[in-house]
């Protein structure tokens, strides 16, 4: 399925087969994505062969989901995360005495897919497990037989999130986005 030619078929697809409990890949501003909820996690990572004690970031359309995930959080955090977001980052919050990582993509169309969902959504990039990031949908094709709906973008910039902590005193780059 093409975004860039049947846009809102593409987003409603997505999104549809997400609340099914099903997998998408999805294009967004750094390497297409592989989307979950919790229903198909263990399938998720079994798909990409991914160890079960890696955690994935929840994806989010808006700063209401970011808050709905994420819970309450300091002023200080708050205005770290209004003044990069939505962007290329993906942010670990404390949350429970533990921490939860959120991305709010700048990808107008993946956002649009994730607040239609209705839940929370979990991302990683849409390739097994150690390889490269994948830019272009043809680079997912190892998973292709494990996805409910996969969809075109175009070519993507290939750039992973960079990945910041902000559990501590100081912020915190965990992975930096090159």
């Amino acid at each position: 399925m093409d975004l860039r030619e049947s846009r809102e078929e593409a987003i409603c697809a997505a999104a549809d087969a997400l609340r099914s409990g099903l997998l998408a890949i999805f294009p967004t501003e750094t390497v297409y994505g592989l989307f979950f909820t919790e229903k198909a996690k263990a399938d998720a990572y079994a798909l990409k062969g991914r160890e079960l004690n890696k955690p994935c970031a929840y994806h989010v359309g808006s700063f209401e989901t970011l808050f709905a995930v994420a819970g309450e959080q300091s002023e200080e955090i708050i205005s770290a995360l209004k003044e990069k977001l939505p962007g290329s980052y993906t942010f670990l919050l404390p949350k429970d005495g533990g921490k939860v990582g959120v991305r709010y993509p700048s990808h107008k169309d993946v956002c649009e897919m994730l607040e239609k969902v209705g839940e929370p959504v979990f991302g990683t990039s849409a390739n097994i497990s150690g390889e490269a990031p994948p830019t272009e949908l043809s680079d997912t094709k190892a998973l292709w037989e494990g996805v409910a709906v996969a969809v075109d973008g175009g070519s993507v910039r290939g750039v992973a999130s960079e990945v910041v902590d902000l559990t501590g005193s100081e912020p915190r780059t965990i992975r930096k986005a090159e």
